[in-house]
């Protein structure tokens, strides 16, 4: 497997990686940054930057924790995706979610409707 490491995460900041094999780029742990912006504006970029060359992606989320700041800038960078529309593009987004966590569910649902992005929320078994 080929694992391009866009961020190597930490305690505090997400580990985001993306699998060429199989176009997925996945953002897992938690996201309470006191500078969200170091972690969302380079990832924000890299998406630009492969959507400039490539038309599909699929992108995962899948954290225990975000912080107020780090989820605004989150919600900035699925804003920024959905500018990116079908026909030419085909994005898949998949929000997960734990079972117990009604909270990080109603997150997902309320990035969905609030950044307009198509975004599947779904809980992991």
């Amino acid at each position: 497997m080929n694992m391009e490491i866009i961020q190597a995460g930490s305690n505090n900041i997400p580990r985001i990686t993306y699998d060429p094999d199989d176009d997925v780029l996945s953002i897992t742990g938690r996201s309470i940054a006191e500078r969200p912006e170091v972690i969302y504006n380079p990832l924000a970029e890299w998406i630009s930057s492969h959507l400039s060359r490539f038309t599909q992606l699929r992108v995962v989320i899948f954290l225990e924790y975000i912080n107020s700041g780090s989820s605004k800038a989150l919600r900035d960078v699925l804003r920024m995706i959905s500018e990116y529309k079908a026909p030419r593009y085909r994005i898949r987004i998949t929000w997960l979610y734990e079972e117990d966590d009604e909270s990080m569910h109603e997150l997902g649902e309320h990035y969905r409707d609030a950044a307009g992005v198509n975004m599947e929320v779904q809980m992991v078994l």
